[in-house]
C-alpha cells in the first residue's frame, strides 16, 4: 500500500467561518479586533466556567484578568501576553476539553498573526525571553507526551502545527519551524490511531511542501528584481524599453555555469583513469558543504511584502542605485533564511531515511522503524518531484558554513541525497526499493546537468551499488 502524497484536513463550520471573517475583514496583521477574532472570548469564558478554574487559583486568576483586559481595550485586543497566559496554563490543567480549546484557539490566533504582535507595554522586561510565537509553538508541542497522549488532544496538535506553519502573512522559520516538523512526524510515528496517523501523514506533506513552495516563490521574485533591475539601469542609456524578460535570469545561470564549470575542473582528478576510482565508502564521507555551523538558527518570523514593482518612481525618477543595492541585499538575506529552512526540513529525512534497521524490524511494515523509513523516503520523493525548480535553479543558493560563499542547493544537499539513496536502494523490502528506484530516476532525468562533472561518478557508483546489492539479496 503505497502512502498518500497529499491530504487535507477537514475544516469545520466554525473554522470556515473564522477564516472567512478574517479574509473578508481585511483586517490589519498587526491591528487584530474582536470583530475579527470573537472566538478569543469564547474559549476563555469556557475556560473560567470550567472545574479547573475554580480549582487552581492562578488559572482563574489568569483568565478573569484577560477577560477584564478585552473588556477594556474593546474593539482592540489586549497585549498578547495577557491573552496567551491563561491559554498556556490550561494546556497543562490536565483536562482533555480545556486542552483541546486552549490549543484550538492558540492556533487560530497564530493563523491570525497575533502572536507576532511585539508586546510594547513590556518590551524591555520581554526582551530576554524566547519570542512569543515561538513560546506558542512550544506550548503546543508539549502537549505531546507519545503514544499516551490522549486522540483528541493528538488531533488538535496537528491541526494547531499546521496552522502555524501554514500562516502565509507571518511566517515563522528556524527553530519554530523545524519544531513544528518534527511533533507532527512524531504523531504520525507514535499515534496508536490510525486516523491520526493519516491525518499526521497528510498534515507533515502539506507543510513541507508549503516550506519550498515558498522557496519557489523566492525564486520567481529574484527573477523579477534582475530583470526590473536590469530595466532600470538600461533606462538611462536608451529610448527603448524592448528587454527579454529572460536575458538576466540567463545571464545569471550563465555565470552560475561558468562557476560551477571551473570548481569542477579544479576538482576533477588528474591523470585520467590512472587515477583512484570513487568507491561507495568514498561516497559516503565526501561532503563538499559545510554546514556544521548552521544549526537551526533562532526561531523568527518575516512579513509578506507587496509585489516587486517598477524600480521607477511615480516621478518616473529612477532612485539611487545605492537604495536599490541595499533594497536587493535585504531581499537576498530573507531569500537565504526561506532557503535554509528546506534545506534543514529535507537533510532531515534524508538523516531519518538513513537509519539502519535492526533485523526484527527490517520487514515490519507496520513497525515504527520502518514507518519512518518509509514515510521520509516518500517525502523526499514528493518534494523533488513537486519542486525541482528549488534543486537545479542556479538563484537558489545557500551559504557555506566555511567559506561564506553562495552555493548552489543541490550542490550542497547532494551529499545527504545519494548517501540515502546508496543506503536504501538495494533494500529487500519492496517498497524501500520502489520508491528509491522513483528517487534515482529523478535524480537521473532532472540533475546530471547542474552536478559537477566529478560529480558525475556518483550516479554511476550509486547504479552499480544499488545493482549489486539488489542482486545478492535476490
Amino acid at each position: 500500500m503505497r502512502l498518500p502524497d497529499t491530504f487535507q484536513p477537514r475544516r469545520t463550520p466554525q473554522q470556515a467561518q473564522d477564516e472567512g471573517i478574517l479574509a473578508n475583514g481585511r483586517r490589519s496583521i498587526t491591528e487584530p479586533t474582536m470583530s475579527s477574532i470573537v472566538f478569543v472570548v469564547s474559549a476563555l469564558e469556557a475556560i473560567a466556567t470550567s472545574k479547573e478554574a475554580h480549582k487552581k487559583q492562578q488559572l482563574g486568576d489568569s483568565v478573569q484578568k484577560a477577560l477584564k483586559d478585552i473588556k477594556e481595550h474593546e474593539p482592540q485586543l489586549p497585549d498578547p501576553e495577557i491573552i496567551f497566559a491563561p491559554l498556556q496554563l490550561a494546556t497543562k490543567s490536565g483536562s482533555i476539553p480545556l486542552t483541546t480549546t486552549a490549543l484550538d484557539c492558540i492556533g487560530k490566533l497564530i493563523s491570525y498573526s497575533y502572536f507576532s504582535v511585539p508586546s510594547s507595554p513590556n518590551a524591555d522586561k520581554e526582551a530576554s525571553r524566547e519570542p512569543l510565537i515561538e513560546r506558542a509553538i512550544d506550548t503546543i508541542c508539549d502537549c505531546f507526551q507519545g503514544e499516551t497522549t490522549p486522540v483528541e488532544i493528538q488531533l488538535q496538535i496537528v491541526k494547531s502545527l499546521l496552522a502555524a506553519v501554514l500562516n502565509d502573512k507571518i511566517v515563522v522559520h528556524g527553530a519554530g519551524l523545524l519544531k513544528a516538523v518534527r511533533q507532527v512526524y512524531n504523531v504520525f510515528l507514535l499515534s496508536k490511531s490510525s486516523a491520526n496517523q493519516q491525518v499526521a501523514q497528510g498534515t507533515l506533506t502539506q507543510m513541507v511542501g508549503t516550506v519550498f513552495e515558498r522557496v519557489k516563490t523566492r525564486i520567481h521574485m529574484k527573477e523579477a528584481r534582475l530583470n526590473l533591475s536590469r530595466l532600470g539601469k538600461s533606462a538611462g542609456n536608451t529610448s527603448s524599453f524592448t528587454i527579454d524578460a529572460t536575458e538576466s535570469v540567463n545571464d545569471a545561470s550563465g555565470n552560475m555555469e561558468e562557476t560551477v564549470e571551473e570548481s569542477a575542473a579544479s576538482e576533477a582528478p588528474s591523470g585520467g583513469d590512472d587515477g583512484p576510482k570513487l568507491t561507495l565508502k568514498d561516497l559516503e564521507h565526501r561532503k563538499s558543504f559545510d554546514d556544521s555551523q548552521m544549526g537551526e538558527g533562532p526561531t523568527m518570523v518575516t512579513q509578506v511584502k507587496p509585489a516587486v514593482t517598477s524600480p521607477r518612481s511615480a516621478s518616473g525618477q529612477t532612485p539611487p542605485e545605492s537604495t536599490t543595492d541595499e533594497g536587493m541585499d535585504s531581499e537576498e538575506s530573507e531569500d537565504e533564511v526561506y532557503i535554509r529552512d528546506a534545506y534543514l526540513v529535507f537533510r532531515s529525512f534524508c538523516n531519518l531515511s538513513t537509519k539502519v534497521l535492526p533485523p526484527d524490524q527490517l520487514y515490519d511494515i507496520k513497525g515504527q522503524a520502518m514507518r519512518s523509513k518509509l514515510i521520509s523516503l516518500h517525502l523526499i520523493h514528493t518534494l523533488l518531484n513537486n519542486n525541482m525548480l528549488v534543486f537545479t535553479s542556479p538563484l537558489c543558493t545557500i551559504t557555506n558554513s566555511k567559506s561564506n560563499e553562495p552555493t548552489g542547493f543541490l550542490q550542497a544537499i547532494k551529499f545527504y541525497l545519494c548517501l540515502s539513496i546508496t543506503r536504501n536502494g538495494a533494500s529487500s523490502v519492496d517498497r524501500v526499493f520502489e520508491v528509491c528506484c522513483e528517487i534515482f530516476w529523478l535524480m537521473l532525468k532532472f540533475m546530471r546537468a547542474p552536478f559537477k562533472v566529478c560529480d558525475l561518478d556518483i550516479f554511476r557508483i550509486t547504479l552499480l551499488t544499488v545493482c549489486r546489492k539488489r542482486l545478492k539479496s535476490s
